[in-house]
């Protein structure tokens, strides 16, 4: 039955993005006590992967090479999104065991999506959570064999909730408790995981809730001590407009840091590599309107400061935008490695790459000790 279930929305929702001027020296107090956190390095460590249909249909060979690219910028993660398009049927090919198998011999980790299952008062939290714990059960069964089967992926990017709105609150705890319960219960050590985002948009030009750094942190904070998700993997922000600056961010970036580590969870940062390429609000409204909103892979010397200021606050940094502003096979052959309205020509995501991977090098050439997964 969840195999059925067709997920619509994702991290895809819309990105992330700026060009501004250098971190703030504020909110160093999320810093302050972690002195026995391993520095991370300013580097990546896996990728959203939207996998579409067509990759089902890929050799050997190219599913080896998509995923040996991403090796070879240090990628150690790979964050899987639409399992259940994917999963194979009555004996037909199984892409996730391909893809399990070569990041066992690559050493790497998978992270795998479970079903959305339903949405608050769309279904019932009963309902919901009944068929996304089958999900978990059918895939433990089917994966869980695997050395590099190692976390799950809740995708439920929900708007900021207004604050007193107890209701919706309790509806989302409930269901992310059973649901990581279930996950822990069938793999015990596994991790479970979620992406969230915040919001900048302080006047709500757009209509939604616009809570303060500190807001959001408490919530967040009350949610993963109560559900034991344990890794939030909070987007750099939500509107991914490239006019926002580091100094915007960084009091999200802090206080959520600080709230999760109290509530005993792992603290992520979702640096990404795409964003809309607007100068204003007044700029972005009328093409979000238009559905013209122009993206772009984040400029390499922005994205440096993106993740030298996320190396500050968190455990690990993974990455929203490798696909597909970055694919160096995007469009072989006539097939990307993810589909969707974003993206840059072949020939730019190439160049994408490239940028990152001369990046990749050059911190690699004086390494920090990294956090282990």
């Amino acid at each position: 039955m969840w195999k059925s279930f067709v997920l619509t929305s994702g991290i895809l929702g819309v990105l992330m993005g700026m060009t501004g001027p250098p971190a703030c020296a504020a909110e160093d107090e999320a810093a302050r006590g972690d002195e026995m956190r391993p520095q991370v390095q300013p580097l990546i460590r896996g990728a959203l992967w939207w996998i579409q249909p067509q990759v089902v249909d890929w050799s050997d060979e190219q599913l080896e090479k998509a995923i040996q690219a991403q090796r070879d910028v240090g990628f150690d993660l790979l964050w899987l999104l639409n399992a259940a398009g994917v999963l194979a049927q009555d004996g037909g090919a199984d892409l996730l065991e391909r893809i399990y198998s070569l990041a066992d011999q690559k050493n790497m980790k998978v992270i795998i999506d479970l079903p959305q299952g339903g949405w608050y008062r769309k279904a019932s939290a009963e309902d919901l959570i009944a068929l996304v714990t089958e999900a978990v059960r059918d895939l433990h069964g089917r994966y869980g064999h695997h050395s590099s089967f190692h976390a799950w992926y809740l995708n439920y990017e929900i708007n900021p909730i207004r604050p007193g709105d107890t209701e919706e609150t309790a509806f989302w705890r409930h269901v992310w408790k059973s649901i990581a319960a279930e996950c822990h219960r069938v793999a015990p050590g596994s991790l479970v995981t979620i992406s969230p985002f915040f919001l900048l948009d302080d006047t709500s030009r757009r209509g939604f809730i616009y809570l303060t750094p500190q807001q959001y942190a408490d919530w967040w904070g009350a949610t993963l001590k109560e559900t034991g998700i344990d890794v939030i993997m909070l987007q750099d922000s939500g509107e991914h407009l490239a006019f926002f600056t580091l100094e915007q961010r960084e009091p999200y970036w802090a206080a959520t840091a600080r709230a999760a580590r109290e509530a005993g969870a792992q603290f992520w940062l979702n640096v990404e590599t795409g964003e809309a390429d607007v100068r204003s609000w007044d700029e972005f409204l009328p093409l979000e309107a238009q559905r013209k909103v122009p993206w772009r892979f984040t400029p390499i010397e922005w994205l440096e400061q993106k993740l030298l200021l996320a190396a500050k606050y968190s455990d690990n940094i993974i990455n929203w935008g490798y696909f597909p502003f970055m694919d160096p096979y995007r469009n072989e052959g006539g097939q990307g490695a993810s589909g969707g309205e974003f993206g840059e020509e072949a020939e730019a995501s190439r160049a994408a790459y490239k940028q990152y991977q001369a990046y990749y090098q050059r911190v690699m050439s004086s390494p920090v000790s990294q956090s282990p997964l």
